[in-house]
């Protein structure tokens, strides 16, 4: 008999009713799976549920709650053979949407134990001295988008969900001024006044468009987009250019693929990982290869340059 664990976060917006997790539990087990479910209580639970699944050799986790649970899972699990699955819960939940993942909890589980098991690459974010680090599975963002992370009260964020992106998009561009910087780019330097930095595993951003459209999740690589400006109105034409899928081809962009990114400010860049505000302050961006199995729907994804499973 598999065994699995389903990590689930109570107070993830868009959540499975109970009736409809009960009745995943059941199905799970009529499959032949024995699985514990566990509820997460405070940030970081799921980290240390996902890790002790993958020390007790569990086949499967499966997560249901949003990116951020899942960001938390993925920290648990790197470098482990256990897989990564998901029920789709939480505010966007961007990975679901861009592999496919069904709402519905049976038909996710059904890409859980039936899908194709896939090893992705990593990304992970950490100070120079390597203390604090933290890998992402989705991308890394800084300068506005972090600084748009950071001015979101979690709270407000579970009521208000996309929309409270918006607001505070709007409210951080009127006041956020590029910053002088220096990158270096696997090894070499460049130096550029930033706005905005969105470093990306995969390609969707926010489940609505694609800043990093070159993306691969298995290429040993990641995809780092460049915006460069001074004020609101060089926010606003990037802004236009990405809804119109047009910011590749704009000067002010520059798009690298990159195995380490390491950024050099004189005040700290804010930082989000996944979606989520993170306050460590990162600086060092760099790609962590086949560091995790996802399962994912059988059929051909593009977000994977090799086509046949990985197992």
């Amino acid at each position: 008999m598999q065994s699995a664990t389903v990590i689930v976060n109570p107070t993830s917006p868009n959540l499975p009713s109970r009736r409809h997790l009960r009745e995943a539990a059941s199905w799970l087990d009529s499959q032949g799976w024995q699985a514990d479910w566990a509820f997460t209580r405070w940030p970081g639970d799921a980290t240390a549920m996902a890790a002790r699944a993958a020390q007790e050799g569990r086949s499967l986790v499966v997560v249901c709650g949003g990116d951020g649970t899942i960001n938390e899972a993925v920290n648990g699990l790197a470098g482990s053979e256990t897989a990564l699955a998901v029920i789709p819960a939480g505010t966007a939940n961007v990975w679901a949407k861009e592999v496919g993942i069904p709402r519905q909890p049976i038909a996710a589980l059904e890409v859980a134990v039936r899908g194709q098991a896939r090893r992705m690459d990593l990304g992970r974010a950490s100070a120079p001295s390597g203390e604090g680090g933290r890998y992402f599975f989705l991308m890394a963002g800084l300068g506005l988008d972090g600084s748009i992370a950071a001015a979101i009260p979690l709270g407000v964020k579970r009521y208000l969900g996309a929309t409270t992106y918006a607001i505070m998009a709007a409210r951080q561009s009127l006041r956020y001024l590029g910053q002088r910087v220096k990158l270096i780019v696997d090894g070499e330097p460049l130096e550029t006044r930033l706005l905005m930095m969105v470093v990306g595993n995969t390609r969707s951003y926010a489940g609505i468009t694609q800043v990093t459209p070159r993306a691969y999740a298995d290429d040993g690589l990641l995809d780092a987009c460049i915006f460069q400006g001074r004020h609101t109105l060089d926010i606003i034409f990037h802004a236009l250019r990405v809804a119109a899928q047009r910011h590749l081809r704009a000067s002010p962009v520059l798009y690298r693929r990159v195995r380490r990114l390491e950024v050099q400010s004189e005040t700290p860049l804010p930082v989000q990982l996944d979606g989520d505000f993170y306050p460590g302050h990162p600086t060092i961006f760099e790609v962590v290869p086949a560091a995790l199995t996802v399962m994912v729907p059988q059929k051909r994804l593009l977000l994977f340059q090799r086509q046949q499973p990985q197992r």
